[in-house]
């Protein structure tokens, strides 16, 4: 359970439900690459003005922009979640939907917060309760109107707080459109549809820069390690994101999150390594990889394409995972995108 408890800090629960369900970043040389983020002037203005609006919208656009309450919504658990109207104070149970919480204008609804719920800064300051083990006695005593949470390994958590009357909405997006779909679900729930479509209107901007760029390219391949000895296959968004930023997924035989087999890895033989950087892994995965024995045969390896990617940017399903799309995509074709 301690593995558990710290992948769970690191990687999101998402992640963490995945490794369960199958059986269960740093050091490093002095060359490595890293990759940064387009600024916000870097973005296309490419998308529909429905798909993105300004905060200033006309009249007749903020009022098709309400939320009609009682609002009822199925969510990923199958339950049927009745809102009477917008929620005022918010607990939530994974970094991912506190993340999207705040990039949607909603914020200061959020009361309380897991452990690990460290973007944005102003998260850092609200009150915790508790990790992948949610502590049910803090989270009551904040007498939220509803929680938000990550279905999978919190599923437990969820039934409890259910059990005892709290109103949970989960999620479990698995590709770029449901979490986009996701943060606008939210948005209505919380009556900010304008500030949901904003997030999700710079979200297809920021897609369409890359896939713009990357027309006609041949897809190199890449191995990507998101945790010290593990990697990603195929049904997964960490593997959609590989795969727009031009890269060909070297594990894609297999699906789901799985330990690294390294002998498949070297015969593959990636052009491209990508792995994510988290200065609290006792070993950092590019140290790890740059030890692996018959490693050093590997064309990535040998050509120093070893490139170190947002740990929470690639393990939080929400806002962020177009940026470090646009990472992947700038290590892996540089020069398509700059």
């Amino acid at each position: 359970m301690k593995l558990n408890q710290k992948l769970w800090g690191k990687i999101g629960a998402w992640l963490l439900v995945a490794m369960l369900a199958i059986g269960l970043v740093g050091c490093g040389a002095a060359k490595n690459n890293e990759v940064a983020s387009p600024s916000s002037s870097q973005a296309s203005p490419i998308a529909s003005p429905e798909a993105s609006p300004s905060a200033s919208g006309s009249p007749d656009q903020s009022a098709q922009a309400q939320t009609t309450y009682p609002l009822t919504l199925t969510d990923s658990t199958g339950t049927e979640v009745v809102f009477e109207q917008a929620p005022e104070r918010i607990v939530t149970i994974a970094p991912s939907e506190t993340e999207v919480l705040f990039a949607i204008g909603a914020g200061s609804k959020v009361v309380g917060v897991d452990q690990y719920s460290d973007y944005p800064e102003e998260a850092k300051s609200i009150d915790k309760v508790g990790d992948m083990n949610t502590n049910t006695e803090a989270l009551l005593a904040l007498k939220p109107d509803v929680v938000f949470a990550h279905s999978g390994m919190q599923t437990k958590v969820i039934e409890q707080l259910r059990n005892l009357n709290v109103k949970v909405y989960a999620s479990n997006p698995k590709n770029l459109d449901q979490v986009m779909e996701k943060i606008e679900t939210v948005g209505k729930i919380m009556n900010v549809q304008e500030g949901a479509a904003q997030v999700t209107g710079t979200m297809k901007d920021e897609l369409k820069q890359v896939t713009d760029a990357l027309q006609g390219v041949t897809p190199k391949k890449v191995y990507m390690e998101f945790s010290p000895g593990w990697t990603v296959g195929t049904g997964e968004y960490m593997d959609e994101i590989l795969t727009l930023a031009g890269g060909d997924n070297v594990s894609k035989e297999k699906s789901g999150w799985f330990e690294v087999d390294p002998e498949k890895v070297i015969k593959e033989n990636p052009e491209v390594i990508l792995y994510a950087k988290n200065d609290a892994y006792e070993l950092g995965i590019l140290q790890a990889i740059q030890e692996r024995p018959g490693f050093e045969k590997i064309d990535a390896v040998k050509n120093n394409q070893l490139f170190a990617v947002d740990d929470n940017s690639i393990s939080r399903v929400g806002p962020r995972l177009t940026k470090v799309l646009y990472d992947m995509a700038k290590a892996i074709h540089p020069d398509k995108v700059k």
